[in-house]
């Protein structure tokens, strides 16, 4: 009887030892410990741009935030074991920005997914978590509702004021103005959804990062979603350039 079970015990030994060969090797939750991990992933991808400590700090929060909004999945801060399989279908299919061989150098932005693409020489380099005007939300596409919007179009990057600046409704932190008193500019970037007085907010750490890779005159394109029936449904009409406004 005590050779039964000893066979038994080393079976059951066997088993569990072969389902954790078999297992894949991600943590069932991201905590303090396997932190470096994730932001190294978020790094490779463009979505996080903070040191690599192992800190679950603010940065490394909008990074796994623009992740969940680049996947398609509830718009959170928090890391679990699905991210590493968003991670991995993000790098084999890339973020659907649309082809622009014209023009290698340019920004992107996405009212549907909130989130802004820099390209540089016609690679995808970096990914921010924005929040747009918020004149229409996901579920309001195509109706009328209360609010500003965020214009949708071609534009191109018209002035620049490299600190803060004064503006009808608060301070706002180093616009880039690409349409009329539209600008992309820094501030808190709390919402997952579009909550913004028109303009297009950056988390502040992300517009002192793009100080140096921004230009006067670089393309400016704004869109709603892959499919371009979505800016009709939208209901936006390009906001003339030269216009003057006080919405940030």
């Amino acid at each position: 009887m005590q050779h039964i079970r000893l066979f038994v015990r080393l079976v059951a030994t066997a088993v569990i030892v072969v389902a954790l060969i078999l297992a894949p090797a991600v943590p069932a939750v991201a905590t303090e410990g396997d932190a470096t991990q994730v932001q190294q992933a978020l790094q490779q991808l463009g979505l996080y741009r903070g040191p690599i400590d192992g800190e679950y700090d603010e940065a490394t929060g909008d990074a796994i935030l623009a992740l969940h909004k680049a996947a398609g999945v509830e718009r959170t801060r928090d890391w679990t074991n699905e991210d590493w399989i968003n991670i991995q279908a993000l790098t084999s299919r890339g973020f659907g920005i649309p082809e622009r061989p014209d023009e290698p150098n340019r920004v992107e932005i996405d009212l549907y997914r909130q989130l802004m693409f820099l390209v540089e020489d016609g690679e995808t380099v970096a990914v921010f978590p924005i929040v747009s005007g918020r004149g229409d939300t996901y579920q309001s596409l195509g109706h009328a509702s209360g609010g500003p919007r965020t214009p949708v179009g071609d534009f191109t990057f018209l002035r620049h004021v490299n600190g803060w600046r004064h503006a009808a409704l608060g301070r706002i932190y180093r616009p880039w103005y690409f349409v009329g008193g539209y600008a992309i500019h820094g501030g808190r970037v709390a919402h997952p959804q579009p909550a913004s007085h028109g303009c297009v907010r950056v988390p502040m750490a992300e517009m002192d990062w793009l100080e140096s890779r921004l230009e006067l005159g670089m393309p400016v394109h704004v869109w709603v979603g892959e499919d371009p029936a979505a800016i009709i449904a939208y209901g936006l009409e390009r906001t003339v350039a030269g216009e003057s406004y006080s919405l940030v």
